[in-house]
């Protein structure tokens, strides 16, 4: 081969490896820059909640229980009814008190006559020391005579004053049996619905049966007020409805009164209701291992809220922070710092769709709502962060060839995921 062909053929290999070479490092490049999904920096309100589970009841709810034990002889109510204060609820059986105040009654008249004697005694008693001392004056009688007559008048005042004890005693038990009497037929304390009957004829109860029940109200100091299971009769005003609700600690700090309340009930399907913090607890008790406070909730009028009722279960979000038109990013967008020496920060996307770069920026981060968490500082309006696949955002650093995956790449991803889900314990 001569000299010239042997220098062709040279020139045209070398040619050919700088292509090769060439092409290797554009796809080398390519395959380094990872496919991510990214979301434009959005302006929005973000609303950040508290959830919280409770159960409805009526703002006045009064627990009638009876006074005074016995056997219910009539139970004049039925859930439902309405009542006014002194409408009667319940009787009990009252044999047994009238008869106690029929032998009471006796004994007052028996006391009294007691009494009646006693003060004879007493009166003709103190004439014999008066006619006594008399005599003692003119010199016919002796002085232990006189001595004798004003003993005999002191032991009848003892006898008088042992009298009038024991009619009073007799007159406090026949009002005591009285009362007793009248408490056997208990009646309305107020106005309201019946919302819950607890007895029946035949039933033996307890006096103040059913109002050392646990009604989540320790929170506020009270110690009464049931939850109404073991309650003769409640009666309830069913114009006006709270929540009560059990708030984490973790929670509770950020719960003011005044803040708005969206509610809806587990036995209403498609609808919800507002309502405004009332209360806030102090006092927090343990349960189950958390602690957790009491606060109470006004539900609002409005349309549809006939449909709850008392001891209906119900889940709040609290509204406890509200940023108006506020920069927001998804969550799954955000590496959290360690809150020291490593801030909460993003990747942002620099660059088109076929090919970009990741940027790392710190950001200050606000409230979350939902899926998205407000940027308070670090970002501008219209910037793209790097929302994932999860382990590329983790593997991600500042300054890596990025490009925003396809929607096939996404399918794929989604499919795996729900794959990954499903099989997982």
């Amino acid at each position: 081969m001569s000299t010239g062909r042997r220098t062709w053929v040279g020139a045209g290999l070398l040619a050919g490896a700088a292509v090769i070479v060439v092409a290797t490092l554009a796809r080398g490049g390519a395959a380094a820059a990872a496919p991510v999904r990214v979301r434009a920096v959005a302006t929005r309100d973000v609303v950040h909640r508290v959830l919280a589970q409770g159960k409805v009841r009526a703002r006045t709810q009064v627990e009638v229980a009876s006074e005074i034990g016995g056997r219910v002889a009539q139970v004049d109510v039925e859930v439902g009814d309405v009542v006014k204060a002194g409408d009667p609820l319940f009787s009990l059986d009252a044999e047994q008190l009238e008869n106690a105040v029929e032998q009471l009654r006796v004994g007052v008249q028996g006391a009294n006559a007691l009494t009646t004697r006693a003060e004879l005694a007493v009166a003709e008693a103190e004439r014999a020391v008066q006619r006594d001392r008399g005599l003692k004056d003119k010199g016919v009688l002796a002085d232990e005579q006189l001595k004798v007559s004003e003993s005999r008048a002191a032991l009848a005042r003892a006898e008088l004053a042992s009298a009038s004890s024991q009619l009073e005693r007799v007159r406090l038990d026949l009002s005591r049996a009285r009362d007793a009497l009248r408490r056997a037929r208990v009646t309305a304390p107020s106005a309201g619905t019946v919302v819950a009957v607890g007895v029946e004829v035949g039933q033996v109860v307890s006096a103040v049966q059913g109002l050392a029940g646990d009604s989540g109200l320790s929170g506020f100091g009270f110690a009464g007020a049931g939850t109404g299971a073991s309650a003769p009769v409640i009666l309830a005003d069913l114009s006006e409805l709270q929540l009560r609700l059990d708030v984490d600690e973790l929670d509770v700090a950020r719960v003011a009164v005044g803040q708005p309340v969206r509610i809806t009930a587990q036995g209403i399907k498609d609808a919800s209701y507002q309502g405004v913090v009332e209360r806030v607890g102090l006092m927090g008790r343990e349960q189950g291992g958390a602690v957790l406070f009491a606060v109470e909730v006004k539900v609002l009028p409005g349309a549809g809220t006939e449909a709850l009722r008392p001891g209906m279960s119900a889940q709040a979000e609290i509204e406890v922070q509200r940023l108006a038109q506020a920069l927001a990013v998804p969550v799954a967008a955000v590496l959290e710092g360690d809150g020291k020496d490593k801030p909460d920060r993003v990747y942002v996307y620099e660059g088109d769709d076929a090919a970009g770069t990741a940027r790392e920026l710190n950001v200050t981060l606000g409230p979350a709502d939902g899926e998205v968490i407000a940027v308070t500082a670090g970002l501008s309006a219209g910037q793209r962060v790097v929302e994932g696949p999860f382990r590329a955002l983790r593997a991600l650093e500042d300054g890596d060839a990025v490009r925003v995956q396809s929607d096939k790449e996404a399918a794929a991803g989604a499919q795996k995921k729900d794959g990954d889900d499903k099989g997982a314990p």
